[in-house]
């Protein structure tokens, strides 16, 4: 059982930084915005169907994704104005406020109508996208695929790209100081505009990039995106809400659980073993690995 275990870590690794990606995007939404977007999903199963799209029309699969992200994220910015905005801006509705139950009705409604539209456009059936890479890299312990290590590599260039933007630009100063005191924000003269855009594009493309890579290993159809969003949001919590590297951290954690109680276990229990890992998170630490105790005085 032990000459498994590289092979399972390997596994894991891969299929944990999907679950990181996704979770990126949702909690940079969540924790600026404060917007349970149950959207979100929609927007990594849509990257996965323009990718396929374009790729069926003869596009290279590279620039096929990149057209991709480009065009999930001006649908973010839609969904954003469309669902979310009016409610963020009807009478009597505080930030908090915005993040409770009509948000999260909206969101949901929002999830319904994305998938309606995909599955006008491309039907029920599922489809698969051509794998841009084949090759496989195989060691004395354990093999991966070369589709599996690109997922890997494009969660560590992603997590740089937005540390950057975060760390090292006005925007990402804005976005800072957004998500920890939106009033003294808007004091200061921020623009909400600038930085709802921003978030919900960088939320969007990061949505999209890992359902185009998904959907080069695993079918697609338009329901695709409930499943992953729903563990985002399992992710987010591991990880404690808010914080990007606790979203990389609790999606690499609930990837190698998952592949471990597959592999050792059985597939039928893959998802017990996630809400499992979630409860003893919340008994041992219910602010998450990288959160912090709110303090109340």
């Amino acid at each position: 059982m032990l000459e498994l275990l590289p092979q399972q870590l390997a596994n894991g690794l891969a299929l944990g930084s999907t679950y990181a990606l996704v979770a990126m995007g949702l909690t940079l939404i969540f924790g600026v915005l404060l917007i349970p977007n149950f959207a979100h999903g929609e927007f990594y199963m849509l990257g996965a169907f323009i990718t396929y799209a374009l790729v069926a029309s003869g596009l290279n699969f590279w620039l096929a994704m990149a057209a991709a992200v480009v065009l999930v994220t001006g649908i973010g910015w839609i969904v954003d104005r469309v669902v979310f905005q009016p409610i963020g801006s009807a009478p009597g509705h505080s930030a908090a406020q915005g993040s409770g139950l009509s948000m999260m009705i909206s969101a949901l409604a929002g999830s319904i109508i994305l998938q309606q539209v995909a599955t006008i456009i491309w039907g029920t059936e599922a489809r698969t996208i051509p794998a841009p890479m084949t090759g496989v890299i195989q060691t004395p312990y354990f093999t991966i695929t070369a589709l599996q290590l690109t997922v890997i590599g494009t969660l560590t260039a992603a997590w740089i790209a937005v540390w950057l933007v975060l760390h090292r630009s006005r925007l990402g100063l804005a976005i800072r100081a957004t998500s920890q005191n939106r009033d003294a924000a808007l004091l200061m003269g921020i623009s909400m505009t600038q930085v709802r855009l921003a978030t919900f594009g960088i939320g969007a493309a990061l949505g999209a990039v890992a359902g185009a890579l998904l959907g080069a290993t695993f079918p697609i159809y338009p329901s695709m995106g409930v499943t992953p969003v729903l563990k985002a949001f399992v992710v987010l919590v591991i990880g404690g809400i808010g914080s990007l590297p606790g979203a990389i951290a609790g999606g690499l954690v609930l990837g190698m659980v998952e592949v471990m109680v597959a592999g050792y276990g059985a597939s039928q229990f893959q998802d017990i073993g996630t809400f499992v890992i979630l409860v003893a998170v919340l008994l041992i630490r219910p602010q998450g690995l990288f959160g912090r105790a709110q303090v109340e005085r």
